[in-house]
């Protein structure tokens, strides 16, 4: 095998569609980190939020989400302190924050650990790890020298700072291909297909349709790759990263 890079971070959001939290290390399963994706942001009916289709749900990336010591799940939106996903006064803080009515619930997958209680609809099937390569933003960088690809657009669970011979999109290379992520042995196996939730508006960066538009020039529309983990293990920033060629 390869050595293609070293992970520099690890991101984990425990509600969809918020800012996630960097960890140093977490725990992984063929599903990918476990406490990713746990919860998401419903309105009134119970639809799902889609920043990257509805104008409404697009300050949703200004909500931090984070799990706590004890296994918590908490949220914090601008101009208010952490709440727990189950706090009396969080439905109201968050309605208020998006001008409708919004709450927080499970995904109907953790059905087995929450009982009793309204679910969100799935919104998709939980995606394992997703990887993105410092070469990808790199070289989206030199295709859009006037945007800014930070990582935090494309919400990656890995971020790996490639060796220095790799270039492009490199990750897409990898289709198909066993990898080894510090002792977790893995497979890749799809590239990531990108949506408008690249290019929306975050703290610190402006709205750019220029992001997306050059990534599916140039990438087909493909950045990043998901990883699907051969065994449960645990993963570290730091932890190189093998490829097998």
């Amino acid at each position: 095998m390869r050595k293609v890079g070293t992970i520099s971070e690890l991101w984990r959001y425990p509600v969809s569609s918020t800012a996630g939290e960097k960890v140093e290390q977490c725990e992984v399963t063929a599903a990918g980190i476990v406490g990713d994706r746990l919860f998401a942001l419903v309105d009134a009916v119970g639809e799902v939020a889609h920043p990257e289709r509805d104008k409404r749900w697009q300050r949703a990336i200004f909500v931090k989400s984070r799990t706590v010591a004890d296994g918590t799940v908490e949220i914090q939106i601008p101009g208010h302190p952490w709440l727990s996903v189950d706090a009396a006064r969080l439905t109201q803080a968050l309605t208020a924050f998006f001008e409708f009515e919004v709450t927080v619930r499970p995904y109907e997958r953790t059905r087995a650990a929450v009982q009793g209680i309204d679910f969100a609809v799935d919104r998709y099937e939980v995606s394992p790890l997703h990887l993105l390569t410092s070469a990808s933003l790199d070289h989206l960088k030199v295709i859009h020298p006037n945007g800014d690809p930070d990582r935090r657009r494309f919400r990656p669970n890995l971020l790996l700072q490639t060796e220095p011979d790799l270039s492009g999109f490199a990750e897409l290379q990898w289709i198909d291909a066993p990898v080894r992520l510090g002792n977790v042995h893995a497979t890749v196996i799809a590239p990531t297909k990108r949506c408008g939730f690249t290019i929306i508006a975050q703290d610190g960066l402006e709205n750019d349709p220029e992001i997306l538009r050059n990534v599916m020039k140039f990438g087909n529309r493909n950045m990043g790759v998901y990883c699907r983990p051969d065994e449960p293990g645990t993963i570290c920033v730091g932890d190189a990263v093998f490829v097998s060629a």
